[in-house]
């Protein structure tokens, strides 16, 4: 029986072997940019991130979108294959996102989603490559990375895991990665892209902001002086709902065109530009080796004018919305040998309190707006002047080239539409409260007290990215 039993082992061992015998081959071993197996690759990022707090902000509770605790961002899987013979490729690339990046229906604020990560697509396209001598061009269709991503892809902003580039933080797009179809040119030291997309994002449902499309472009000029020794400029433009929107679609309530005014004896209905936007970006880069790594830019967006008129009030005449702008700049440096570097980045746009470049400015200026009634006293009215300014310092140790330890610190400061310095307002039981309910108080004394604190958010990050 012993010996039965020792000789079907035997086979299986031998059999198994033959079988386990071939070489999973997924790279060819004298060209190693071409294969014809899958590429695997992979990004993990944990990290732990601290809110700095002290008696001067008057805030000692969290929320969810606080940067605390132990955390999995920039955490991304990739498969892909490509026929090198017909110049096709399929990319797959997942995610993890927090749960409430994509809704706020959590088991924590009263919802029934109690798994606080998910797994998401962050890429799934298929492209087709064309090289005929210097000139390349591709095409790409299904879901990609968009044309302003191109500092992260391109190797000017490789500290991506330990916070947004600078074009994302400002809200060029919704979202890095949209759904759409796009072409990509190369001809010696000049490149362009020009995308289609849908415009929400892949975090967002479609047709949120409206059903038309986004028309994003970017042409660039990169130079490589030296091996060691790179500098380019690049220019962007995007315009959101550019074309495809449907006629009736600017009505209160049913897309971001238009917020509801809370009103059921009104039936507001805008015109369709309300939900047009135009945005224009530029930055130039410089690279020596190792050693330095600067880049400078700036953008600017605008919204477009139009007119609101209540459907149920037809002889009332249309509410009129101005047209608006906002400006952004941003730069960063990076110092280092190889192994160590330290970064310095800072970032100004209109807005606040937190990133993200809204449109304030205006043409409602003084004197007109009072001048436009003369018998009622009006209100001075200028432009919104809110703006944030926010500045950042990395530290990285780089022992292997796919492996870097990071530490982070990152402060924001904002104003309010007056230019003045935002505040935190907190009664005497720790609740925040709001600027009206702390001025009131003066004229009517109540309960409880409301004192104000200067408002400076500070983060503490420490990460470590391992990319396969």
């Amino acid at each position: 029986m012993h010996q039965i039993l020792f000789s079907f082992l035997c086979f299986l061992f031998f059999f198994a072997n033959s079988i386990l015998a071939e070489e999973v081959v997924t790279t060819k071993k004298d060209e190693p940019d071409g294969y014809y197996g899958l590429r695997l690759g992979a990004i993990i990022t944990p990290t732990y991130g601290h809110r700095m707090r002290d008696s001067a902000s008057g805030i000692s509770d969290t929320s969810q979108s606080d940067r605390t605790g132990f955390s999995m961002p920039w955490t991304l899987v990739s498969i892909s294959k490509e026929w090198e013979n017909t110049g096709i490729k399929v990319e797959f690339w997942g995610e993890v996102l927090k749960a409430n990046a994509l809704s706020a229906d959590t088991s924590v604020d009263g919802g029934t989603k109690s798994n606080p990560h998910i797994f998401a697509i962050r890429r799934a396209n298929v492209q087709k490559l064309w090289e005929h001598g210097q000139f390349r061009h591709r095409l790409i269709f299904g879901m990609q990375e968009l044309p302003h991503m191109f500092s992260v892809w391109g190797g000017y902003y490789d500290w991506r895991y330990m916070e947004r580039s600078p074009l994302e933080s400002l809200g060029f797009s919704a979202d890095p990665v949209d759904l759409g179809l796009s072409y990509h040119a190369e001809w010696k030291s000049l490149s362009a892209h020009i995308a289609l997309v849908n415009g929400e994002g892949y975090r967002s449902l479609q047709n949120a902001n409206g059903t038309g499309y986004d028309a994003i472009g970017r042409v660039s000029w990169q130079n490589r002086w030296s091996e060691e020794f790179k500098t380019g400029i690049h220019f962007l433009a995007r315009r959101g709902n550019a074309f495809g929107n449907a006629g009736n679609e600017c009505v209160e309530a049913k897309t971001r065109c238009l917020p509801s005014d809370n009103n059921a004896n009104t039936r507001l209905k805008g015109d369709l530009s309300l939900a047009q936007d135009q945005t224009v970006a530029m930055e130039a880069n410089l690279l020596y080796l190792q050693y330095i790594n600067l880049g400078l830019g700036g953008m600017a967006k605008k919204q477009f004018a139009g007119q609101i008129r209540d459907t149920l009030s037809p002889f009332i005449l249309p509410v009129q919305r101005k047209e608006s702008i906002g400006r952004g700049a941003y730069a960063w440096l990076g110092l280092g040998n190889g192994k160590f570097r330290i970064v310095f980045r800072g970032e100004i746009a209109s807005g606040g309190p937190n990133q993200g470049l809204r449109t304030t400015e205006t043409v409602a200026e003084e004197p007109w707006v009072r001048l436009t009634d003369l018998n009622t006293l009006k209100t001075p009215v200028y432009s919104d002047k809110s703006y944030y300014v926010t500045r950042q310092v990395y530290f990285e140790y780089i022992p292997l080239e796919n492996v870097r330890y990071g530490i982070g610190y990152f402060e924001t400061r904002s104003f309010d539409a007056q230019g003045t310095p935002n505040k935190y307002y907190i009664d005497n039981f720790s609740e925040e409260r709001t600027v009206s309910e702390y001025r009131s108080q003066f004229s009517t004394p109540s309960f409880p007290l409301i004192s104000e604190y200067g408002r400076l958010d500070r983060n503490l990050v420490i990460k470590v990215n391992l990319v396969f």
